[in-house]
């Protein structure tokens, strides 16, 4: 199936106090890493922010979501809206440990569900920014900013959306809780750090800390 990868890097980093996307991740800036698993499962890839400077220098085009908010729906939007794809697979930037074998396998899942979105639920929540997208939820989406309603989860519900159930998406290759850490805090990313380091190079096994 063809399919568009994405990675959000619109955020503010407010917890962080400086911009995460770009933080190393096995000596990567934590974006690049992401998108480069997008490119092994997806083949073309884009990054979607605010600025298209900050990773001028990569081999990935910059979609800018041209929103003065920071919510993330803005940056689906986007991605949806410059996608030559019905299908895309978007991943937030900041969950480092989402390996790239539970996206190739969200994928092929999806592709036997014809819905506007497919979502893993993993921590007793859905992971929209960890999800499977299709250009037909574009409209209703543009609808609901256009509303002032910014929430991902409230779309996918509008949207009838299939969220995969937690104890599905845990049997999933890759689909371990821990694999969903966000890392928003200084404390986090040093924890991640300190294990990626203990793990050696690969950081394959390290299991974050749960929030």
């Amino acid at each position: 199936m063809a399919a568009y990868g994405f990675v959000l890097v619109g955020g503010l980093s407010t917890r962080m106090g400086r911009d995460k996307t770009r933080l190393p991740y096995q000596g990567t800036p934590m974006a690049l890493h992401q998108a480069e698993k997008l490119a092994a499962v997806c083949g073309r890839v884009a990054l979607v922010g605010k600025d298209p400077e900050i990773f001028a220098g990569s081999r990935f085009p910059f979609v800018t979501d041209g929103a003065p908010e920071a919510a993330a729906a803005f940056g689906v939007a986007a991605a949806l809206a410059f996608s030559p794809e019905e299908t895309n697979l978007i991943l937030a930037a900041d969950v480092p440990r989402c390996p790239e074998a539970f996206l190739a396998a969200l994928l092929e899942l999806a592709d036997a569900i014809h819905a506007p979105a497919v979502v893993p639920i993993s921590g007793g929540r859905p992971q929209p920014l960890c999800g499977v997208w299709r250009r037909s939820a574009l409209a209703p989406l543009r609808a609901r900013l256009d509303a002032g309603d910014y929430s991902l989860v409230a779309a996918l519900r509008a949207f009838h959306a299939v969220l995969i159930p937690e104890e599905s998406t845990g049997a999933m290759p890759g689909g371990a809780p821990a694999n969903f850490f966000n890392v928003n805090t200084p404390e986090e990313y040093e924890a991640l750090e300190k294990e990626t380091a203990a793990d050696g190079p690969t950081g394959a096994s390290a299991q974050p800390p749960r929030r």
